[in-house]
This record gives structure tokens, C-alpha cells and sequence, in this order.
């Protein structure tokens, strides 16, 4: 084993060993105990005169040369100190178990956090000329969490909020790298382990620590927000370095947010919502004030789309950590929140299709096939944006509102006759004229747009409008002349098929045209050859030979003689005796 990832080590495995009861934390102890004995054997410090043990062990004397030329001393250390955290948790859990234990095990706990803060600055000292700034980090935030747990026992809520506050920023950091490729010893600490850290221990003792802190009044603020605000504080002199070490890893990590005049509330049809999270309203003002209108590429709302979407994103993660939230308001604000984040961006997202359609509409063709070709791509489009739109439809609270919801409801019929309308012009394009009129002549039927089409003023990023629709309708009605016309040119330009009726079995027409191809009283009349049209018989009969007339005799039946009259009955008891 080495000292690749110091979090993964000691944090990441008791976060996948899931311990419940004391002796859980028990038989990992004595697992630590046995990866410790190994060590030292095979570092050559084993102390067997446990007589004089203070004078004779070896750990103490560890130094950077030492870490310098293996890297298990440092290995060591860190296992020193996971040991003294978890014998303390184990403890921790036993007075939970029973509470009615003496206060003996209280303080047995507290010396078993002190004397792993105290290993902890040792391996610091050790590792201070560590090349991997990564490992470095780690190292720090392990300090970081153990004397962040060790002031949490002691009330000392200043140190416990630069110690979780600093621990939080630098997890933040890990979690954004860890699957990053480049870095020299990546951390083998998932994202899913940091962020149950994250949600077990960093998380809930930052909120107690805010709750308790006089100097902090602002109880509504994030424990994001918080973290950044304390992690430059130094209250703990020697883990001073790790916040230079996020610097020049990240410094996004540990940047203030910026104190903008932004609002704290959204509307969104009728329903206010306060926004909990600093950062989420500095980020969502700033996507908000975007001059979108002079955006005229797909990709520029591809943008658009991402920074939507990275709010929803961060808050569906403040919504998970809350999730035992009591207060109903604030339940209630989320709630309205996240609809009013996924409602924007759905719409970008059928912005951003709608651009893609004009770019491939205004595209010049020459021929058919490419045409049909980049029709296809269209249609797709309208597809994608008829699924968005149905998702629209979807989101909490929008099926209520019903001047909404019906408004998207002739919002997809919009986009669903667009669609339609591609189509027609296909078959036209191909000349299929017949085709096309049948679904414009729909068109006509079912796309009505009347006052009230839109009971909404206007949707978000003006996918469409009332007049939109209205020149839809006009161009439908435009386009169904224009192909009845070509439908009637092509009728007339096409010649029969045959020229007499009795040549087609599949056509029974009797108009007056046709009959004039039989006989024409004008013109000088000619003698042809009618084929009459066949029936079941006609057609059973070429299937009847008879090319053997021989005279077919009757066969003869033998006679089948009649069955001779039953013996006499025999007489006697049941026939046995006698005749």
C-alpha cells in the first residue's frame, strides 16, 4: 500500500464500509492495528520493549528525509492518526448506544481527537517537500476534517468553521478533477464518496457551527456561501497553506461571491420564490441579463443552454442535500424554483432548434434528392422540438395553470402543422401532388388560429407569437391552392393507361370519355378485337382438357351380400344347456 490518495485511504473506506454499530468501528480498528504491526516491521521500527516505550519507539523521530526516501513513513503516520479517529468514533457511537455511560468515555474521545490532530501536524511536517500538490491537498484536508471534528467537540466554533469551511472548498476542488485527465496522481476518491463526505459530516457540521457562531447572522446563506466567506480566515495557524494550495490548483474555489445587487425572488406565473443560495442568484441574474436577441447562431444558445442547465444542476443539488427540510415555505420555494429553471431552458432548447431549422430552410438546392435530404433533417428537428415541448407540458405545476397549458397545447400544434407542412411540400416536390393536397386539405381543417390562440402574452425567447400563427394559416391556405393547381395540371397531362376499357380489369369506368373510345359516331368506324373480361369460369375453363374422349364407364359395384338371418335363439338356462 501507498500513499496515493490519503482521503481514498482513511475517508473513502469507512464511507463504503457503511458502519452502523460499535463493532463495525471496532474490527476496523484492529484491521488498522494489523496494517500498522506490517508497516513497521517493514520499515524496521518495531519497539519490543514496551517497558521503556517512550524513550525507545521510533515514530516520533520520522522525518521528511525519511518521507523522502519512502513514502511509508508518511503512511504510517496517516494511519496513526485514522486510528485515533476511529477509536473516538467508535466511542461516539456507544454513548449514541447508551447514553447513560459515564463520563469517562467523553473524555476518552476527546483525547483520542487531540491526539490525531497532534499526528496530523506531524505528517504535515513530514510531507511538506511533497512534489504531488494534489496528495499535498489531500493530506490537508484530512488535518482539516480531524481538527474540524476535534472543535466541534470542544464548542470551539471558530475553529470549526475554518476548518470545515476550508475542507469544503478543497473537496469541492477534488471532485471537479477527479476524473480529469493530466494530472500526475489523480485521486482515487470517486465523486460519489466525496460527495457523501460532503453530506454526512462537512455539510451538517457547518450548519451546526453557523447555528452557533454569534458572529454569523446571516442563518439563511448557503454553507457554500459560507465556506467561501471563512476559508481565507486562518484561524488555525498551521493549515494556512491549504488555502494556497487551492489557489494555485483553482482559485475558483475559494472566490468570494461577488457582492452584486441582485434579487433575492423570482415570478413565475403568478407564484414568488426567495432564492436561499447566494451563488444560484448571482449566476441566474448574470444568465438573465444576457443580450440574447443578438445572438443569431445555434451554438451561441448552445451557451445558453449549458449555463440553464448548470443551474438546474446546482439547484437539484441544494434540493438533495435539503431534503429532510421541515419548513414548508421554503419546500415550496424550491419547488417553484426548479420549474421556473427547467421551464427557461426548455425553451432555449427549442430556440436554439428553431435555428437550426431556418439554417437548413435557407439552404439552396438543386435537385430533388437534396432536397428530400435536408427536409428529413428537418423534420427531425420538429420532432425534438415537439418532445421538448411535451416535457414543457410535464413540469409541476404547469397542467394547473390552464391558460397555460393551453396555450402549449396550440404551441405544439404550431410546431406539429409546421411539420406537416414540410411533408406536403415533399410530395410536391416530387411530384405526388395528390399526396400533398390530402394533407394540406387536413391542414386546413385543423389548424385554425383564432384570438385567443396563445391565452399567454408571450413565451420565453420568442419561439413563436400570435402572428406566427397566423401567417402559418395564410401560408397553408396559400399552399393548398397552389397544389390543387398542380394536381389538376398534372391530371391532364397524364394518357390512359389503356386505351379501352376492356383491356384493364382494375378500372370500371363508365364517364363519357371513355365510351367514346369504344365507338365514335364521327369518325369512320374500324372492326377490334374487345376482350371481353374474364370471369371465375373463363379462367377455370383453360385449366379443363379434353383431349382423351374416351367414354368414361361406370363403375360397377360389387353386390354386397345380404347377412344371413340370425341362428335361432338356443334355448336353455342362458343358452348353456341344450339346443
Amino acid at each position: 500500500m501507498s500513499l496515493t490518495s490519503p482521503l481514498g485511504i482513511t475517508y473513502g473506506e469507512r464511507t463504503a464500509a457503511f458502519f452502523a454499530a460499535p463493532e463495525d468501528f471496532r474490527k476496523y480498528r484492529k484491521s488498522i492495528n494489523k496494517r500498522l504491526l506490517k508497516l513497521r516491521h517493514e520499515l524496521g521500527i518495531v519497539t519490543k520493549d514496551t517497558r521503556n516505550y517512550q524513550e525507545k519507539e521510533q515514530t516520533s523521530s520520522i522525518s521528511a528525509s525519511l518521507y523522502e526516501a519512502d513514502v511509508r513513513n508518511g503512511l504510517l503516520l496517516l494511519l496513526l492518526a485514522e486510528r485515533d479517529v476511529v477509536h473516538a468514533l467508535e466511542v461516539k457511537s456507544q454513548l449514541e448506544v447508551s447514553p447513560e455511560r459515564s463520563s469517562s468515555h467523553r473524555k476518552l474521545m476527546s483525547t483520542k481527537l487531540k491526539k490525531a490532530v497532534s499526528t496530523c501536524r506531524k505528517l504535515l511536517d513530514v510531507t511538506q517537500n511533497e512534489s504531488s500538490a494534489v496528495r499535498r491537498l489531500e493530506l490537508y484536508l484530512y488535518a482539516a476534517l480531524v481538527h474540524g471534528t476535534y472543535s466541534l467537540n470542544k464548542q470551539r466554533w471558530s475553529e470549526a468553521l475554518y476548518n470545515f469551511s476550508i475542507a469544503r472548498c478543497g473537496l469541492e476542488l477534488l471532485s471537479s478533477r477527479s476524473n480529469e485527465s493530466g494530472l500526475a496522481e489523480p485521486a482515487l476518491m470517486s465523486k460519489l464518496a466525496i460527495s457523501e463526505l460532503l453530506d454526512t459530516l462537512v455539510d451538517p457540521s457547518l450548519n451546526l457551527t453557523i447555528s452557533q457562531h454569534a458572529a454569523i447572522d446571516d442563518n439563511a446563506a448557503d454553507v457554500r456561501t459560507i465556506a467561501r466567506k471563512h476559508c481565507r480566515d486562518g484561524t488555525v495557524g498551521y493549515l494556512k497553506p491549504c488555502f494556497d494550495l487551492i489557489v494555485d490548483l483553482d482559485s475558483s474555489f475559494v472566490e468570494e461571491i461577488e457582492e452584486e445587487q441582485v434579487s433575492k425572488t423570482i415570478t413565475w406565473r403568478q407564484h414568488e420564490a426567495t432564492l436561499h443560495n447566494d451563488e444560484l442568484a448571482v449566476k441566474l441574474a448574470r444568465v438573465n441579463r444576457l443580450d440574447w436577441r443578438a445572438f443569431s447562431e445555434p451554438e451561441q444558445f448552445d451557451g445558453l443552454y449549458s449555463q440553464w442547465s448548470a443551474l438546474v444542476d446546482l439547484h437539484t443539488a441544494d434540493l438533495s442535500s435539503n431534503k429532510d427540510e421541515d419548513d414548508e415555505m421554503r419546500v415550496q420555494d424550491g419547488a417553484i424554483l426548479l420549474t421556473y429553471l427547467r421551464y427557461n431552458m426548455f425553451f432555449v432548447r427549442v430556440r436554439r432548434d428553431l435555428l437550426l431549422v431556418d439554417k437548413l430552410s435557407a439552404q439552396k438546392t438543386v435537385s430533388s434528392t437534396k432536397t428530400l435530404r435536408s427536409s428529413k433533417d428537418v423534420l427531425r428537428l420538429y420532432s425534438s422540438i415537439d418532445l421538448t415541448v411535451s416535457e414543457i407540458k410535464d413540469l409541476p405545476g404547469v397542467y394547473n395553470d390552464d391558460e397555460l397549458f393551453q396555450s402549449l397545447e396550440n404551441l405544439s400544434l404550431f410546431f406539429t402543422a409546421k411539420r406537416s407542412l414540410v411533408v406536403a411540400l415533399c410530395y410536391s416536390a416530387v411530384y405526388q401532388a395528390d399526396k400533398a393536397l390530402t394533407i394540406l386539405l387536413h391542414l386546413k381543417r385543423t389548424f385554425s388560429v383564432s384570438e385567443d390562440f396563445y391565452k399567454v402574452s408571450e413565451f420565453p425567447y420568442d419561439v413563436t407569437s400570435y402572428s406566427q400563427a397566423k401567417d402559418l394559416e395564410q401560408v397553408i391556405n396559400k399552399r393548398s391552392i397552389e397544389v390543387s393547381a398542380l394536381s389538376q395540371v398534372l391530371k391532364s397531362q397524364q394518357r390512359h393507361e389503356y386505351e379501352y376499357i376492356s383491356d384493364n380489369v382494375n378500372k370500371f369506368d363508365f364517364s363519357l370519355d371513355s365510351i367514346n373510345h369504344v365507338i365514335n359516331a364521327d369518325k369512320i368506324g374500324g372492326i377490334n378485337p374487345v376482350l371481353s373480361k374474364p370471369v371465375l369460369f373463363d379462367i377455370a375453363f383453360n385449366y379443363i382438357g379434353y383431349a382423351n374422349e374416351e367414354t368414361i364407364q361406370p363403375k360397377v359395384e360389387k353386390a354386397i351380400p345380404a347377412k344371413p338371418e340370425e341362428e335361432k335363439k338356443k334355448s336353455g338356462l342362458f343358452g348353456l344347456f341344450g339346443r
